[in-house]
């Protein structure tokens, strides 16, 4: 019997990244994905823009989901809009399969008053997730520290367990020195380290958004969180492989291939 899998998260329009990136990689584990959308992301006069959808079509979204069937899991992107976090955190409040909560912090820099009431939404979050997927700069956001190397993700990781997470794994991905692209998990217990070598490929927009939805569908399979981790890490790995390249030289991870693969494995 098919698993239902819903992805909460906003829409990336060149289909890289956001719900797009999600419900590719819920068919790829052979899942029926659902999405409940937050915003549009769209390039306009070369610049990134986000529109967020009213909270009430969002909390219209959730409600028709809830009627309708019944989930296996739950994973949560872009959110964007702080008034949604409420709406997002009800939601979850009575849910008790696995949550990945990928918390994207897509605003500028300078608007630091709108920035801090997010990160304060994000962590009310924190305690409802299995786990949660921060790249170093949205770590660096939670953990209002700098990190620049291992002990200081270590760091982070510890301040974030103390926020509420469960459990946390920060995505090291090019920024840190080396030759090799580092995610560093943590449970509270316990820290891994998983490598693989960097990847000197422009097709990394969703990756981040892959790792999550991958995480989520691994667990929805029934697999132990580590083990669910290093799969995902692998397909993403095969992602940004075989990923499309954009016209303006920025490519998208593709899922594509990895299919064939999954199914050999």
């Amino acid at each position: 019997m098919t698993k239902n899998v819903l992805t909460i998260a906003g829409s990336d329009t060149l289909a890289g990244g956001g719900l797009q990136s999600d419900l590719k990689t819920f068919e790829n584990y052979h899942l029926f994905g659902l999405t409940a959308i937050t915003c549009i992301a769209v390039v306009k006069n070369k610049q990134f823009e986000i529109n967020d959808l009213p909270p009430a079509l969002l909390q219209d979204q959730l409600a028709t989901i809830k009627q309708a069937l019944n989930l296996s899991g739950i994973k949560l992107g872009l959110i964007h809009d702080v008034a949604a976090l409420s709406i997002v955190k009800e939601f979850l409040h009575d849910f008790k399969g696995p949550i990945v909560l990928d918390p994207v912090m897509a605003f500028k820099e300078t608007d630091q008053v709108y920035s801090q009431a997010y990160r304060s939404g994000l962590i009310e979050l924190f305690p409802l997730a299995t786990i949660i997927t921060p790249n170093l700069k949205e770590a660096e956001l939670l953990s209002q520290q700098e990190i620049t190397n291992l002990d200081q993700m270590k760091q982070a990781a510890q301040k974030m367990i103390d926020l509420g997470a469960m459990a946390v794994v920060i995505k090291g991905g090019e920024r840190l020195a080396g030759d090799s692209a580092s995610d560093l998990f943590y449970d509270g217990k316990t820290y891994r380290i998983f490598s693989k070598p960097k990847l000197n490929k422009a097709t990394i927009n969703g990756a981040g958004c892959t790792f999550a939805s991958a995480i989520t569908a691994n667990l929805v399979l029934g697999k132990e969180l580590q083990t669910a981790v290093i799969a995902s890490k692998d397909f993403v790995y095969q992602s940004i492989q075989n990923g499309i390249l954009l016209n303006n030289g920025e490519g998208n991870v593709w899922h594509g291939e990895c299919v064939e693969m999954e199914e050999k494995a």
